[in-house]
């Protein structure tokens, strides 16, 4: 009997400790590549983690290559061979990956393996497809009706407009709320929150889904970035002070936003290569003349990183007001201050230096000055 309870207790003790052993063994990523059309070279794995960029190179042999590692949870990377630009990207975990594509066409590699990616992609491959078709649809026939930009809309064609795109909002909010609930323990949920919630200014729409995700997911980095972002929106919320900034125009020259105090100002993030803005820029034109004279003016802020393109758009759209860019892209100073992640992107401010509106566009825009300045 003793005997018995000593080998019993030998094979307890074993067993704990080859459970102990493989608990310790967590298992990493394994990406196993093809490229049909690059037999031999070098390719990279790009990827970064709380501002720290990480670079891992593997030799392609016979067209194939591996990668081996691990991450602490899923994060987007980038696999490319001299641009990363021009690379693939995708959400790398702890799993086997396959990845098949072209040098020349690395961003339509086919990527298989890993649920968390699968999880994340299918949003954009199923669920968001209809959305995406409708806005083509839209978007070509206001292209068409206002040549380009090229012609202001009248009052009824752009409220038409209007209304065809808060449909599609519809749309977009329903398909989105819908795979968020479906896949509330994915962090994929939370990356489309981010990606169409935070990053296009729709900050009610990500607060009032954030309960749904699970907690592990709430764990996760871009849930994190999430909450900075909102916690960031709400010192712009309507009724707050808008956060001051002093910038240089073409000329050199610092303009301070209390340089508008006791007016309206637009303040109007855009770019010369951004073709909403462009479009919207009539609009924001025909306010401006409409509103001046009452008190309305606008500080336009470019995310331009090439001066002439910048300097050229304002000529070619006609945009007669003030306007100012430290020609560093997204890095933009005061886009950082605002917490702007997308372009157009504006901030209505009153006379008292208060935000009053968001994101004015279309006819919303001239609504709005129309009751705030119509008895000026």
């Amino acid at each position: 009997m003793k005997y018995i309870t000593l080998k019993v207790l030998f094979s307890t003790i074993l067993c704990l400790t080859i459970s102990f052993s493989f608990a310790q063994k967590k298992p990493g990523y394994l990406i196993k590549g093809t490229l049909t059309d690059y037999p031999s070279g070098k390719v990279y794995l790009q990827h970064s983690n709380n501002d720290v960029s990480t670079i891992d190179s593997s030799t392609v042999i016979d067209h194939k290559f591996e990668f081996k590692g691990k991450v602490a949870e899923p994060i987007f990377c980038k696999i490319y061979i001299k641009d990363e630009g021009k690379g693939a990207q995708f959400l790398l975990e702890n799993a086997e990956i396959t990845f098949s594509g072209k040098k020349d066409s690395l961003y339509l590699a086919k990527i298989n393996g890993g649920p968390e990616n699968t999880t994340y992609m299918s949003f954009y491959k199923v669920d968001w497809k209809p959305v995406t078709a409708k806005a083509g649809e839209i978007y070509k026939r206001l292209d068409k009706a206002n040549q380009g930009g090229k012609v202001q809309l009248d009052s009824a064609t752009r409220t038409a407009f209007d209304n065809e795109f808060k449909a599609l909002n519809a749309m977009n909010d329903s398909i989105i709320n819908a795979y968020v609930k479906r896949n509330s323990g994915s962090v994929g949920a939370a990356i489309v929150i981010l990606e169409r919630y935070i990053n296009y200014p729709y900050f009610d729409n990500a607060r009032a889904l954030m309960p749904l995700l699970s907690e592990k997911v709430k764990r996760s980095s871009f849930v994190k970035q999430i909450n900075n972002a909102l916690i960031l929106n709400a010192k712009t919320a309507v009724g707050q002070p808008a956060p001051l900034f002093s910038m240089a125009d073409s000329d050199g020259k610092m303009i301070n936003l209390t340089d508008f105090k006791g007016k309206y100002v637009l303040i109007d993030f855009w770019a010369s290569w951004c073709g909403p803005c462009r479009k919207e820029n009539p609009n924001v034109v025909s306010a401006y003349r409409k509103y001046h004279d009452k008190g309305f003016e606008i500080l336009g802020i470019s995310l331009d990183t090439k001066k002439d393109a910048w300097l050229s758009a304002i000529k070619a759209d006609d945009l007669t007001w003030n306007h100012v860019s430290d020609l560093k892209g997204w890095a933009n100073a005061a886009a950082a201050v605002y917490g702007v992640k997308s372009v157009p992107a504006s901030f209505l401010i009153g006379p008292d230096g208060k935000v009053v509106a968001k994101d004015l566009r279309g006819e919303e825009l001239h609504k709005k000055l129309e009751s705030i300045l119509s008895g000026k």
